[in-house]
């Protein structure tokens, strides 16, 4: 606190505005003394020019009564005339000696030549003068002339003393403004010095450190901050300086610091942008067919790479939910595992041999397992977050290409196995029974020919047997056709439009038409093969059996987003308890429906004719 105190004090008493204060009162205190000075020279002054010029009258006065006397003596005027006159001479004269501004200078003033001067006016007025005009105005003709001789010959001494009373006056007033001259060039120069000490000291203590400051401002405006300020005083100006210098100083720490954020946060940005680079290709690498050794390979070279990280191991295996593990390593590696046991491995995620700087990562999903990554950054690295949440981004593709390709794989089989018992149920219920029958035709004929039976039982068997020969064969037919069939279309609707089309163009008499109103309803590859064999099993019926002219397809979304599929004909319709010799269309068209978790539905129509209805749901919806 004290020396807070101390360094206010300092300041204050060094202060710009104390420093400029002390120069200007003096100026202000010069030019009110020289006011003041001119003021009391001015009143002490302002009757001197009267008393001059009173003066001067009196001298001429003193003549004024020297030419009446001289005229009363020629007998130029009237003695009495002349008492007159001279009574009022001596009044004036009187008058202006004593009670004018004469007496008033004189009286005043303490200069000693000045009031002697005018004592000797007065002397020589009261001791000589004066008595010779009063002597005469009683004075006869005679005694006239004397009288005006004595006062004649008193008039050059009376009229030098006059002179020399306006002599000092004057030169009184002349010392007095000569004095108020010399007073007021010394206030000018005292005024000049003060001034001249205001501008170097303003010049010094303000217009120089106020440009060193604006060069300051103009350097630090470009970002260089590493000008400072010269200016060192303990006024306003050198605080200012001083804080100016500190400010700069902090702003280039803070500079700095924002330059080595900005480039750790450019660098980040760059990383992160390799990462999602990586991820990126990593993702499109997984997502272009089978995960093969190359392009693990890859993936793990480039993230290797990416982190930094010494060892890296892939363990994969081919199947789920395994414990023989394919071991992958970076490019350039190609050391064999040594261990040969994936149960006991070291690398294996959970194992109690792990050590510092060993993290193993599994991949896997909610259900299956598929290996791990091993990861060894060594003793003098530690696994920084970005490089965990990068692997574990990589271990997460990795997992979900697995469990992609794997459940692809069961899809398949699933796919193959159903597609199989299909196979086999119509090979069962088509070709195995016409086989029989024909087996029992065959032992059935033999009998009769042991027996020697009639020609006529003979053709009657071979004629049975002959039809059940050509519908095994019309079957094997259809069976290839419909075993034989792809979908080589790109889409539903144009896989229906082929087979339309196809059928269109097989008869003249009957006419095949479409309608597609699925909209958006996406179906499974497995989905669309179902659909398209039991269309064309349904249409292929109405085409061969129905007798029909016209037969519609149409496509559209039914309740709850049901795809609904219709095959209408008006054609001779369907018993409700068709006869089935040697055909088996039906029951592989509902064994289809059934897989797809949907209804077949065959039934008449009012207006004479046949529909069959397929509905289910689609898997994308369920």
């Amino acid at each position: 606190m004290a020396m807070m105190l101390t360094g206010r004090k300092l300041r204050f008493s060094q202060s710009i505005a104390i420093q400029v204060l002390i120069p200007m009162l003096v100026i202000g205190l010069l030019a009110l003394s020289s006011m003041l000075v001119s003021l009391l020279v001015t009143l002490n002054t302002q009757h001197d020019a009267e008393a001059i010029n009173i003066a001067g009258s009196m001298r001429m006065q003193t003549y004024r009564i020297a030419v009446h006397l001289q005229q009363a003596v020629a007998g130029e005027a009237d003695p009495k005339d002349l008492i007159d006159t001279l009574a009022d001479e001596h009044r004036t004269f009187s008058e202006k000696l004593y009670q004018s501004s004469i007496a008033r200078v004189a009286g005043e003033h303490s200069d000693v030549s000045l009031k002697r001067a005018y004592q000797r006016v007065v002397t020589n007025w009261e001791q000589h003068m004066a008595p010779l005009l009063l002597s005469l105005g009683s004075a006869e003709q005679g005694s006239l002339a004397a009288a005006s001789r004595e006062y004649l010959g008193h008039v050059e001494e009376h009229v030098g003393d006059i002179d020399r009373l306006v002599l000092s006056i004057q030169q009184n007033t002349e010392e007095k403004i000569e004095l108020l001259g010399i007073y007021e060039g010394l206030s000018i120069f005292l005024s000049f010095l003060a001034l001249v000490f205001i501008v170097m000291r303003t010049d010094q203590n303000l217009v120089r450190p106020l440009q060193d400051l604006v060069r300051a401002a103009e350097h630090t405006s470009v970002g260089d901050f590493s000008y400072r300020t010269y200016y060192e005083a303990v006024n306003e100006i050198g605080l200012l300086c001083s804080t100016f210098n500190d400010m700069s100083a902090n702003l280039a720490r803070h500079y700095r610091k924002l330059e080595d954020m900005v480039d750790e946060k450019t660098a980040q940005l760059q990383r992160s942008n390799q990462m999602l680079d990586f991820l990126y290709n990593t993702a499109q690498r997984l997502s272009e067919g089978v995960a093969s050794r190359e392009k693990l390979t890859d993936i793990i070279t480039d993230l290797k790479l990416l982190t930094g990280i010494p060892q890296l191991s892939l363990c994969l295996a081919n199947e789920a939910n395994t414990d023989k593990y394919d071991l992958i390593l970076p490019a350039g590696e190609q050391h064999k595992c040594l261990i040969g046991d994936c149960l006991d491995c070291f690398m294996r995620p959970g194992s109690s041999q792990q050590n510092t700087g060993e993290i193993s990562f599994a991949i896997e999903d909610s259900s299956d397992s598929f290996g791990f990554l091993y990861v060894n950054t060594g003793q003098n690295m530690v696994l920084e977050a970005w490089q965990q949440r990068l692997i574990e981004a990589v271990v997460e593709h990795l997992a979900a290409a697995m469990a992609l390709h794997y459940r692809e794989g069961l899809s398949r089989r699933v796919m193959l196995f159903e597609e199989r018992s299909i196979i086999a149920r119509e090979l069962h219920d088509s070709l195995a029974q016409s086989l029989s029958y024909m087996k029992m035709q065959v032992a059935l004929l033999v009998r009769l020919f042991d027996r020697e039976a009639p020609e006529e039982q003979l053709r009657e068997g071979l004629e049975d047997l002959q039809q059940g020969l050509n519908a095994a064969y019309r079957h094997l037919r259809e069976l290839l056709t419909t075993f034989r069939l792809k979908l080589d279309a790109p889409s539903l609707y144009q896989a229906l439009k082929a087979t339309v089309d196809e059928f269109d163009r097989q008869s003249e008499q009957t006419e095949v038409k479409l309608e597609f109103h699925l909209g958006h309803c996406p179906l499974t590859p497995n989905e669309d093969i179902h659909v398209l064999q039991i269309i064309r099993e349904a249409i292929t019926n109405a085409f061969k059996h129905a007798g029909a002219s016209c037969i519609e397809l149409r496509c559209e979304r039914g309740a709850d987003d049901r795809a609904v599929f219709r095959v209408l004909d008006d054609g001779v319709g369907i018993a409700s308890d068709p006869v089935k010799e040697h055909h088996y269309g039906l029951s592989t068209m509902r064994e289809r429906a059934e897989l797809l978790q949907g209804t077949l539905d065959i039934h008449p129509r009012e207006e004479g004719g046949t529909e069959v209805v397929l509905s289910f749901m689609p898997e994308v919806f369920s």
